[in-house]
């Protein structure tokens, strides 16, 4: 009896319990749930009584077997009240299965923009987990994203540097490449002959609602300044006027890392989106600044801009030299010397957080009393502005024509539109020197070496029943350097893979992939995770990890890493 009863009512228990990824994030009724998660709840309820209802036929049928004193009658009925109920558990989990199944056809059926990458992939397939777990770090449109402007570039930003002769067509240049700054490489598509004589492009743009063809490798100009990050602007407007648009993007298994190997594997790895019937005319708006305007900080904060859109990455990353003449001069840091004179300061200029945040971190290394700090919590020297000086922030907005449309991407901030900086908010794009954003703030002489600790987390640790489109949040106790919060220091993947590495295999992380990004409130920084469709696995336990990589504004790491303990954890790891 014990061993039918651990048999039977523990599946029961858990199928009463059991989330199948249809609840609302922080849903805590009926109330705030549509039709088909109702219809879950029900059936879910349903089951979990007809399994106890089974369950306790179980235990009266051996009730009755058990006192039978020897009567035939008894034991036949007991037996018989035994068989049944057993009959009736193996299909109320055989119900439970069928449930499962087709909820999880429901939802491919909805999924949002009418693409599924599983369902409409034609000739190409998904690559599992590149995005997050592999070699992707953030794509733009997001997988998945509405609304998207005509006019939209397609942004890829990769973990490592690319063969830049597997993306970018060297041969044949376009006449938008001429007369670039040195530091960026320009050219059209890439593209390759097959085997059968065909020629595809290395990144296909496919219009799903135009018998899924994509555009042609001289329709696509491809831009970068790195070799991680790259922009492939097409010639004509993506979609239609006459209504929305589905598109898919497929990085090809031709487009190769560094060293040579393949970045993806067969098939290469592919997003979908969908573009409205419109283009973007307005410009980005600056949304913060850290430090703040007239405020006092210690020298080694990392200046942080906040945007309101996703920026092209090509106007706003690069390395400054501290001449305002040479290389990358779209942002510039400075401060008066003794002489009264401006002095730009040399540095590297980041973008993050979607694209919609830009990093300024200094070259010059932290000394105190004319010796260099060794190490802070990372283990390595900080870098630190001018002690005790007046920093000015400078971002130039892009040149523009008299209607305000952009006459040079590279002259200055754009979005990733192409639309001009519109630094005085006033919904026109004017170009510079008008639309040029300033601001400045004091630094002082000292050092703040405090790591930032997590105050809170959802889910919670050990928390059963969450959506398997849960965003994955922690919050910590101060602001965060973007570059950090990202896919390679905050991950989730399947219990089952834990070790002391992140897991290799790119079949333990989310089949959709992931993204890592934050949001600043109230002097603080939540870091969050979202995971894209399928989202996760239902019935499977994931592990959220986040390693001292993460660094405050003042390039601290999380480190020790120190966050809330689970419900009766004893660990000297949280608090």
């Amino acid at each position: 009896m014990v061993i039918l009863v651990a048999v039977f009512v523990l599946p029961i228990l858990a199928l009463a319990q059991t989330s199948l990824g249809f609840e609302p994030v922080g849903s805590t009724g009926l109330g705030t749930r549509d039709l088909k998660d109702i219809i879950i709840l029900i059936i879910k309820i349903f089951l979990g009584f007809l399994g106890i209802i089974a369950v306790g036929l179980i235990i009266w049928g051996g009730y009755t077997w058990m006192t039978s004193g020897g009567e035939e009658d008894k034991i036949s009925e007991g037996k018989k009240i035994i068989t049944n109920a057993v009959i009736g558990l193996v299909i109320i989990l055989s119900s439970y299965a069928i449930v499962l199944f087709v909820v999880s056809k429901f939802d491919v059926a909805n999924q949002p923009g009418g693409n599924v990458p599983n369902r409409d992939r034609r000739e190409f397939d998904v690559n599992i987990g590149a995005f997050g777990g592999g070699i992707l770090r953030s794509v733009y449109p997001e997988p998945g994203d509405r609304d998207v402007p005509r006019n939209a570039m397609i942004m890829v930003s990769f973990k490592e540097r690319m063969d830049i002769s597997s993306i970018i067509e060297s041969n044949n240049q376009p006449v938008a490449c001429a007369n670039l700054p040195e530091n960026i490489t320009c050219g059209y598509l890439k593209e390759f002959t097959l085997p059968d004589e065909s020629v595809v492009p290395a990144v296909k743009i496919i219009n799903q609602n135009d018998d899924s063809n994509w555009l042609l490798a001289n329709q696509v100009v491809v831009t970068t300044v790195d070799r991680q990050n790259f922009v492939f602007n097409p010639a004509p407007l993506l979609g239609s006027a006459d209504g929305e648009t589905a598109y898919s993007v497929n990085l090809s298994e031709r487009i190769l890392k560094d060293n040579g190997q393949a970045a993806f594997y067969s098939g290469g790895y592919t997003w979908s989106f969908e573009v409205s019937n419109v283009s973007d005319v307005t410009g980005p708006r600056v949304e913060s600044v850290l430090p703040k305007a007239g405020s006092t900080v210690a020298k080694n904060a990392v200046i942080q801009i906040n945007f309101n859109e996703a920026l092209s990455l090509i106007s706003a990353t690069g390395h400054s030299t501290g001449n305002p003449g040479e290389a990358f001069n779209n942002l510039l840091i400075s401060y008066i010397n003794d002489q009264e004179a401006p002095q730009y300061l040399s540095g590297e200029f980041t973008i993050s957080n979607r694209f919609r945040t830009i990093e300024f971190l200094p070259d010059q290394a932290c000394t105190v009393d004319g010796q260099e700090v060794r190490a802070n919590s990372c283990g390595v020297a900080p870098k630190c502005l001018p002690a005790s000086q007046i920093i000015t922030i400078l971002a130039k907005a892009a040149t523009v024509n008299e209607a305000g449309e952009t006459v040079d991407l590279f002259s200055g901030l754009t979005d990733a539109s192409g639309n001009s900086l519109d630094g005085n908010a006033n919904g026109d794009s004017q170009g510079q020197p008008t639309d040029n954003f300033t601001s400045s703030f004091n630094t002082n002489n000292e050092l703040d070496l405090t790591p930032p600790v997590i105050e809170n987390i959802t889910p919670d640790q050990g928390s059963a029943n969450s959506p398997k489109n849960s965003r994955i949040n922690a919050g910590f106790s101060e602001q965060l350097r973007s570059s950090t919060v990202n896919s390679d220091n905050f991950k989730v993947y399947k219990f089952a893979c834990d070790g002391p590495a992140f897991p290799e295999q790119l079949s333990c992380y989310p089949e959709g992939g992931f993204n890592v990004y934050k949001e600043n409130r109230e002097n603080k920084t939540k870091a969050i995770l979202r995971t894209y469709y399928p989202y996760l696995d239902p019935l499977t336990v994931y592990n959220p990890r986040l390693t001292a990589g993460i660094q405050d504004l003042y390039q601290n790491c999380f480190n020790p890493a120190t966050g809330p303990c689970a419900e009766g954890q004893v660990s000297p790891g949280c608090r």
